[in-house]
């Protein structure tokens, strides 16, 4: 199959501190912005705009991103259940045409149970997927069908369903996350871009042959992403000696002001033990998974750690193993974005043409 090219992909913060940091900064709608900005100068192509079960609004925030920008694409997250199909569909094509076709919608049927019943939602995560399943193609018949038409599925009813907006190129593309049995299955008939967490070579590998055989029996032929956090510096020792800080100031932190992330029950045990897996399997000396492990999988931390070269080569071993879109950010948002995009970017490009 062919190859697509590489995609750069940041994380849009409202803090300017990182988790390592000693104190946390309020919410700062300024530095969304900011950051939005620095990640357009330095060439990245597309943001993620997060959710979760606290964060502030992730299509209002992506409004404010796509007015601070002029190319920067967006990834937003959005979580089936809470709003009709219907009603997304017509804000993320609103979206897209005030941004002039930047728009992209990241289906999240959701990390933990915990994080879903703080808004009140109880199903299954199985009865999730089958309901984000839906979901997705509704949004993509809303974007599509010029004319009203009537639903009636597992989980929506309508009729007389319309929308005077329309998605610039004609349709939105649909990101979509999950390793479960139902998140492989439904993202390899539905998903654009299949999102990946981090792992070691072999773990990421294993998952993008998975979805891609069941995506060639529909005929498609997904992106792929994966997310990565970058310790940056002029050469490997001065890297690891980052590390060695990042790690000094998150375990002080914690101490300081208790257990770092949220307690998502299971879905944390589970990242601490696919960082166990990574560290156990994976030949790739710059894989670092300290702060994973040091907040026993509240925080998805997992890292890459070395000079740009370094990391460029490590990179590059994930796009052999079929990821074309890479979410790699650092600590220092600003700093870390400006040397990642300006010296990573290039040479990934360059490498995968």
């Amino acid at each position: 199959m062919t190859r697509h090219p590489i995609e750069l992909v940041g994380l849009i913060s409202p803090y300017r501190t990182s988790e390592a940091s000693a104190q946390p900064l309020p919410y700062d709608p300024a530095f969304v912005s900011e950051l939005a900005r620095a990640y357009e100068a330095a060439g990245y192509d597309r943001v993620l705009v997060g959710q979760n079960a606290r964060s502030a609004d992730s299509l209002v925030t992506a409004t404010w991103v796509a007015a601070a920008t002029t190319r920067l694409k967006l990834m937003v997250a959005h979580r089936p259940g809470f709003i009709a199909p219907t009603m997304a569909a017509r804000a993320l094509a609103t979206l897209d045409a005030f941004s002039g076709g930047r728009a992209g919608v990241h289906i999240i049927t959701a990390f933990s149970d915990i994080e879903t019943r703080c808004d009140g939602d109880y199903h299954t995560k199985d009865e999730r997927y089958h309901r984000s399943r839906e979901y997705v193609q509704v949004l993509r018949r809303m974007w599509s069908q010029a004319e009203p038409f009537d639903h009636k599925g597992a989980w929506y009813t309508f009729e007389g369903a319309a929308s005077e907006i329309r998605p610039a190129a004609g349709a939105i593309p649909v990101f979509w996350a999950g390793t479960s049995a139902l998140g492989l299955r439904y993202g390899a008939e539905l998903a654009d871009v299949y999102a990946l967490g981090p792992g070691s070579v072999a773990q990421v590998g294993e998952l993008v042959s998975k979805v891609k055989a069941q995506a060639a029996t529909h005929g498609r032929n997904p992106r792929f992403s994966m997310s990565m956090r970058l310790v940056i510096a002029d050469s490997d020792a001065a890297a690891w000696d980052r590390a060695d800080e990042l790690l000094r100031g998150v375990e002080a932190r914690q101490a300081a002001h208790g257990a770092l992330g949220r307690d998502l029950g299971k879905a944390a045990q589970d990242t601490a033990a696919n960082a166990a897996q990574a560290d156990d399997a994976a030949a790739d000396p710059c894989l670092w998974t300290g702060l994973t492990r040091a907040t026993q999988g509240r925080l998805q931390v997992m890292c890459l750690v070395g000079s740009p070269e370094t990391l460029v080569a490590a990179l590059m071993r994930y796009r052999a193993a079929g990821i074309d879109n890479f979410l790699v950010t650092g600590f220092d948002w600003l700093a870390d974005t400006h040397r990642i995009g300006t010296q990573i970017g290039p040479a990934l490009r360059r490498l995968a043409d």
